[in-house]
C-alpha cells in the first residue's frame, strides 16, 4: 500500500466511514455542486488507498470536503506541501 494512501485510510478510518459512506457522501457533494468528477466509487477510492493511484484534483477536493480536512493537509501526503 503506498505511503499516501495508507495515511487517506487512516483519516477515513478516524472518521469512522466505509468505502460506501465515501461514496454515498461523494454523490451528495457531486450533486450539490453539479459536478460529476467529484464522485468517488468504493472501487476508486479502495485504488487510491491500495495501488499508487493518485487521485484527480476534483476527486482530491472531494475527499478534503469530506474528509473535513483542509486540502493543504491532504496535498501534503503526496509531498506537495513545500
Amino acid at each position: 500500500m503506498a505511503r499516501w494512501g495508507r495515511k487517506l485510510r487512516s483519516v477515513r478510518e478516524e472518521m469512522g466511514m466505509t468505502l460506501r459512506d465515501v461514496h454515498k457522501a461523494s454523490l451528495r457533494l457531486a450533486a450539490r455542486h453539479r459536478n460529476g468528477r467529484l464522485v468517488l466509487s468504493p472501487g476508486r477510492l479502495s485504488m487510491i488507498e491500495t495501488k499508487n493511484e493518485v487521485p484527480s484534483i476534483f476527486r482530491l477536493y472531494a475527499l478534503s470536503i469530506i474528509y473535513r480536512r483542509d486540502i493543504k493537509q491532504l496535498l501534503s501526503f503526496y509531498g506537495l506541501d513545500k
